[in-house]
Formats: C-alpha cells, sequence, structure tokens
C-alpha cells in the first residue's frame, strides 16, 4: 500500500515538475542586451528584403518579436532610454531626464553623466573620461544580477558613447568602456580602475581606427537603394562633418579634417564596437561559469548617421545592411563560444526617430522646425517688455523645458509665478507650439490630456524645469542634434516611441505578438527569467509571453 501511494506521488512530481534537458540549462551562461540607437521599429522590415538570413532576419525568424512596444513617457533621449531599459523605471524614477540639463544643485549647466569626482583613465581628455553613473537614482538589473550573484556574475557595458555604456551597466559592474575621439581608444574612469587592463592596451594598440578611416564608404550592395527616396539629398544643409556629395564618401579625408570623431558617423563605428565587445567577452571569460554574466552591448554609429543624413538617406539604408551583418557576425560568435540555448539576448532601441521636416514640408505634410536656440534672448526681451527691467532671468532652456534664474528675478523684483505667466503667453502663440504650462499646471491637468502620463513619467522634481512647452506632430526643436538634411527624437510621437524588441536564445519561444508593452517591461521580464530581484525602482512588467 505504502509503495503504491509512493509510486503515485512519485509520478505526480515528475509530470508536474518542469523537465529541463542538457539543452536547456538552468541559467544562461552570458545574457547580451544589445541596443541600437535610433532605430525606428520599421526599420525591421524597411528594409527587410535586404538583409542577410543571419542577422535581424534570423532575430526574427528563431526569436520572440514584440511589436507594440513603445516608450511610455518623454523626452525619447540616448541617456533616458538607456537607463529605462535597465532600470525598469522612468525618469520620474530614475532621475535621468535628459542627456544634459541645468542642474540647480551644481549652478550649471550638467551632462548626464559628468562626474568631477574621478578621472579619466587611457586618455588626457578630461572631458572624454570623467564620467561615472553617480547621476542615475536606482538600479539596474545588471546590478541586481551582480548583488543576487554575491559578486561572481560579471557584467560589462561597450558602447563609443559614454552615457550609452555607463547608464545599462549600472554602479556596480566589472568594467565599463566608450570612445574617446582624441586618440580614437576605448577608456574609461577611476570609477571602474585605476588604468586600463593590458587586454585592453592591446587591443588599443591595434590601431583600427585608423584601417577602418583609410577606406571610403562605398554602398554595401551595387543594387539601387530603392528604399531611400528620390531626392533625398535635396536636404543636405547644415550636416555636422560636411560629407560633400552623394556616396562613396572620401573618409580619409573628412578624418584629416575631422579627426577620429569621424569614426561615429560611419557604419564602421559598428564594427569597431563589436570587435571591442567580442574582446570582451574572450579577456574578461564572460560565461566561463555556473554565474550567469552580462554584456550591455550598445551600437551609437545608427543615431550619428541619422541625425547627419536622415531616415530616408542612402547612407542611412547602407548602414542598416552592414549592421545587420554584424549582427549576424554576433550571433555566429555566440554560437561558437557558447551555443544558442546557453545564451540570452534581447535587441532593442533607446528611441526612434522622425521624418525630416523639410521633406514633410515639400509634400505639404504639416511640420516645421522650432527656434529653441533662440528662444533665450527672445523670453528675456519678453519679460524686459512686459516688466521694463533688463536681466538674464533664464538659466537654460533644453529638452523643452525652461529652467528659470530666481535670483535675477528676485533682483529685478518679478515675481516667479508672473514671469511664467508672460513666458506661456508667449509660447502659445508661436508656430508649432500645441501648448505650454508650468511644472504645477502640468501635474494638474486632467488624466485625458493628450500624452500627459508619457509627459509626467519624464519629469523629476529635483531636476526638470520650471516651465515646459510641447510642440506638434513632425515639428523639430532645432538643438545641438538636428541638422537640416538630419532628424532628431526627443518627443512623445510615436515616430519616436515605438521600437523593435527582440528576444532570443535560451528560453525564448519563436514568435511574436503585437500586445502592448512599454520599454520599462524588459528589466523586470530579465528578473522574472533569472528568477532574480527586479531593480529598486522598477515600476515595469513583465512580459508574460516571453516567460514561458
Amino acid at each position: 500500500m505504502h509503495k503504491h501511494i509512493f509510486s503515485i506521488l512519485l509520478a505526480g512530481l515528475l509530470f508536474s515538475a518542469p523537465v529541463f534537458t542538457q539543452t536547456t540549462p538552468a541559467r544562461p551562461k552570458l545574457i547580451v542586451g544589445i541596443v541600437v540607437d535610433q532605430m525606428r521599429y520599421d526599420y525591421l522590415y524597411r528594409y527587410q528584403s535586404k538583409y542577410s538570413e543571419g542577422g535581424f532576419k534570423r532575430l526574427l525568424r528563431e526569436g520572440f518579436s514584440c511589436e507594440n512596444t513603445h516608450y511610455n513617457y518623454a523626452p525619447t533621449y540616448t541617456g533616458p532610454g538607456h537607463a529605462a531599459i535597465y532600470t525598469g523605471a522612468t525618469p520620474a524614477v530614475n532621475g535621468i531626464i535628459a542627456n544634459e540639463w541645468y542642474d540647480r544643485a551644481w549652478g550649471r549647466h550638467r551632462y548626464v553623466t559628468t562626474d568631477t569626482t574621478v578621472q579619466a583613465v587611457g586618455t588626457e581628455s578630461a572631458r572624454s573620461g570623467r564620467h561615472s553613473p553617480r547621476v542615475l537614482l536606482s538600479t539596474t538589473i545588471t546590478d541586481e544580477l551582480r548583488l543576487f550573484s554575491n559578486f561572481r556574475s560579471k557584467v560589462v557595458g561597450v558602447c563609443l558613447k559614454d552615457r550609452g555604456g555607463i547608464l545599462p551597466a549600472g554602479h556596480i559592474p566589472n568594467a565599463c568602456y566608450w570612445y574617446d575621439d582624441k586618440g580614437g581608444n576605448w577608456i574609461t574612469s577611476s570609477y571602474y580602475t585605476d588604468s586600463l587592463p593590458r587586454w585592453v592596451q592591446d587591443f588599443n594598440a591595434r590601431r583600427l581606427p585608423d584601417i577602418y578611416l583609410s577606406q571610403p564608404w562605398k554602398k554595401a550592395l551595387d543594387t539601387p537603394y530603392e528604399e531611400s527616396f528620390a531626392g533625398w539629398d535635396h536636404y543636405d544643409d547644415g550636416r555636422y562633418l560636411e560629407f560633400p556629395g552623394k556616396m562613396p564618401h572620401d573618409i580619409p579625408a573628412l578624418k584629416q579634417k575631422f579627426g577620429y570623431t569621424v569614426l561615429r558617423f560611419v557604419p564602421a563605428g559598428n564594427t569597431y564596437t563589436l570587435d571591442f565587445a567580442l574582446e570582451a567577452i574572450d579577456k574578461m571569460e564572460l560565461g566561463q561559469d555556473a554565474d550567469p554574466d552580462m554584456l550591455c552591448l550598445s551600437f551609437s554609429s545608427p543615431d550619428y548617421i541619422g541625425h547627419q543624413f536622415g531616415i530616408h538617406a542612402e547612407e542611412t539604408e547602407d548602414m542598416y545592411l552592414r549592421l545587420d551583418g554584424q549582427v549576424a557576425r554576433l550571433l555566429r560568435a555566440l554560437d561558437e563560444k557558447f551555443g544558442k540555448n546557453n545564451v540570452l539576448v534581447f535587441l532593442t532601441a533607446d528611441h526612434g526617430a522622425a521624418e525630416t521636416p523639410p521633406h514633410l514640408v515639400d509634400l505639404q505634410i504639416p511640420a516645421g522646425v522650432f527656434p529653441e536656440s533662440k528662444l533665450k534672448t527672445q523670453l528675456n526681451k519678453s519679460l524686459a517688455d512686459a516688466f521694463g527691467k533688463n536681466g538674464d532671468f533664464i538659466h537654460e532652456i533644453n529638452n523643452q523645458q525652461i529652467w528659470l534664474n530666481y535670483r535675477a528675478l528676485a533682483v529685478a523684483g518679478i515675481d516667479r509665478a508672473a514671469a511664467g505667466n508672460t513666458i506661456i503667453a508667449y509660447l502659445r502663440k508661436q508656430p508649432g507650439v500645441y501648448d505650454a504650462f508650468t511644472m504645477p499646471e502640468l501635474m494638474a491637468l486632467p488624466d485625458d490630456y493628450p500624452f500627459i502620463a508619457e509627459l509626467r513619467r519624464g519629469l523629476h522634481p529635483r531636476r526638470s524645469g520650471d516651465l515646459y512647452y510641447l510642440l506638434d506632430p513632425a515639428w523639430h526643436a532645432d538643438d545641438l542634434s538636428y541638422s537640416e538634411g538630419g532628424t532628431t527624437h526627443g518627443s512623445m510621437y510615436a515616430y519616436d516611441t515605438h521600437v523593435p524588441l527582440i528576444w532570443y536564445g535560451w528560453r525564448v519561444p519563436a514568435g511574436a505578438s503585437f500586445a502592448p508593452v512599454s520599454i520599462t517591461d524588459i528589466a523586470p521580464t530579465l528578473a522574472a527569467m533569472l528568477r532574480i530581484m527586479e531593480p529598486n525602482g522598477n515600476t515595469g512588467k513583465v512580459i508574460e509571453a516571453v516567460v514561458r
């Protein structure tokens, strides 16, 4: 009788418990988070006919695609995007409200990851090297992985942009590296280490940027790039690096003029990033023990090229065809070193990108460029006209936010609220401005006000400005990231918020879903898959279709 009961219980356990085979380990050996800077969702399909079978197509074919993934806040920029992906939180919680803003605690403008308490490592350029994640107010999924494993899991961030590597890698990574325009090297800061490891020094000594920048930028394919609209090069004024004419481009000549910065603006920037990432996997022995490691890999060149040329340019298409090859190269390397079922990969983007306003105007679609770069002068004049006092009443205008100079207003005897009302009245009369309000007014708007939830999630009470203005769809601010022939981003509109999200590898079912997903859902989904704690500021939800 007892034997019979025991047999029944044993059978029940066998049939109810999950069965893991040798090809499905309990945890992946390596997690690779891929962020493609400025990759719109439709890039997965716009160039699909020319993609190889081993890159984006393989991810879509063998992985799980969340086709309706959006950013659930604004502004949609690189710093906030990378932070949201890895913290599971919006700027309202993690504090990364933009790439740069006016810091009232500092009393001056700040760049997101600037840290004057650390020293540059691997470069003489303090501006390039003095960075850390201290500005980030919440933990990342990478932090939680390190804490869960008692620091046995290794974490490394790799990105040409400092912020694109630093924010994902979190507060306690093993290493983080970014690109130095001055020397064309991978560098870091004393926040992470006092000196570059020998393997990084040896990699830099190979001088790959010199090799990559010694060649012209030719088309990857001889066939016409039909997806690029005819006459795209008509909108070619005001570009960053003054690329002359159409492809091929004389990259050696540009390097002579602009130095190693040019690597950011060519597809070889992606190649160089992956070169270093694969070297990091090897030399740091990632994925070689029982505790899963994580590589935070971000490709920045798509953003530079998009800003330079726009979303329809031959250069943009060519770059994505070449990036597809780099994705295929990465997947092959992971196959060879670990096997597909031993790695967990996700690919997404930190924001999308908008159509070029002059192009839309030519098509008789409403669009425009708002002169934010001249707004400070205009607003100071407006205040002077209204109150009869001259002064520098505004510290900074950035990200469609305005930071008032409280001291200058007090000296002039101007009430802050009165100054704010004057500015709002001026802004509401300007072409392209949808609305303007003070931060308290924004917080008091009804819940059915367009995009109000997204706007509130992008604001932090200690860091955001005093006033906020919104632009109409397809309107850009003429900030430093915008060029006449290129694109920019930052809004709460779909072209900036809709991004790819594909999961691949360890325990990931093949398939796709159009169920709504927020970018903040990535971190808690990773936490659920790994059975670890989500980041401490997490507001996202688990994507159950992926966690099976």
